[in-house]
């Protein structure tokens, strides 16, 4: 991942909220001081759009998310005493309340400063990176994270401790909003057992029929489940009714392959649609999937992986006859 920091296309100055009153002549000590204070100062390649709210916040924006991606705010304390025992934690909203977000997702660096000097009196700027990790982790070998499609974004809370001219400590926070639009490839394979008038998803899972305990832990006995409505050791491919449905955010390309290569062309198909019905060939029906190089959310099923240095769906396939029909990674009937 390329980090630029030199590059500030948006200087905003965010605030963050702390109700306490200057001092006045009135408690004896007529400073104007103010406790310390959060502001947050965008330092990326989009402005935030500094909306606030009643939880005292500041947005930076909405960003659309390819690749694991960073993105980049100064904090800075615009108040007249330091702030101590800063934390930032990220995380997000479930029914108002704040739920910091686990694993990898999303993560603030550094997670802990031990203080913040006023502006004037600060010798170094705390930049802070928010990392939105969205396909392969930098720096983590073989760590791959991938968001929903309805992933919409995170907070990240900073909490810490100031004091006032009377020297009383204070709680402080601020939370710092971003906005993502998140692009993924998901796909389901789909049947129909009324020529196409109605359509059900095709589970994955492990054929049991006439298989042993170690071909049961063998994954190229695993694949997309189709009922064999006829119930015929050899099912009728002239009858088979199968699409894929894109059941992610952006287009992916597919393609039929078997029989005459000249009839191995990409197809795209939009997010929410279904593909056309996929032709048998012999007595399967076998086809590609490309991401056109965006992340793959691959629902859980650890077999369906990219073909090396590619960004094509790999896949394995092997002849077996049973009631459940197998359909590896594109599609296979048997």
């Amino acid at each position: 991942m390329k980090k630029i920091l030199v590059l500030v296309v948006a200087f905003v100055m965010f605030i963050g909220c702390n109700n306490g009153n200057l001092d006045t002549p009135e408690n004896g000590k007529p400073t104007g001081k103010q406790p310390g204070r959060f502001s947050a100062t965008v330092l990326s390649d989009a402005m935030g759009s500094g909306a606030r709210s009643a939880r005292s916040s500041v947005s930076l924006g909405t960003y659309t998310i390819t690749n694991s991606r960073s993105i980049y705010f100064i904090l800075r304390n615009v108040g007249d005493f330091p702030i101590t025992d800063v934390t930032l934690t990220a995380g997000t909203f479930n029914n108002e309340v704040f739920e910091p977000i686990t694993g990898y997702g999303v993560t603030a660096n550094p997670s802990i400063i031990h203080v913040i000097e006023t502006s004037g009196n600060a010798t170094i700027e705390n930049i802070i990176e928010v990392v939105i990790n969205h396909g392969n982790i930098v720096g983590l070998i073989a760590q791959e994270y991938v968001q929903k499609a309805d992933f919409a974004g995170a907070t990240i809370r900073i909490n810490g401790k100031t004091t006032d001219a009377d020297d009383d400590v204070i709680d402080i926070s601020l939370d710092v909003d971003i906005g993502t639009l998140i692009k993924v490839v998901s796909f389901e394979v789909h049947y129909s057992t009324d020529n196409g008038v109605t359509f059900e998803k095709a589970e994955w899972g492990y054929q049991k029929h006439f298989l042993t305990l170690e071909e049961l832990e063998d994954p190229l006995f695993s694949g997309f489940l189709i009922p064999n409505i006829r119930q015929e050791l050899v099912y009728n491919m002239s009858e088979a009714y199968v699409k894929i449905k894109n059941t992610g955010n952006v287009p992916f390309k597919y393609r039929r392959i078997g029989g005459n290569i000249d009839e191995w062309v990409w197809v795209s198909i939009d997010a929410g649609t279904f593909s056309e019905r996929l032709p048998p060939y012999s007595s399967q029906i076998y086809f590609n999937i490309d991401t056109q190089g965006l992340v793959f959310d691959n629902s859980g099923i650890d077999a369906l992986v990219f073909y090396p240095n590619t960004s094509i769906i790999n896949f394995n396939f092997r002849t077996i006859y049973y009631d459940l029909i197998p359909i590896h990674w594109e599609v296979r009937y048997n």
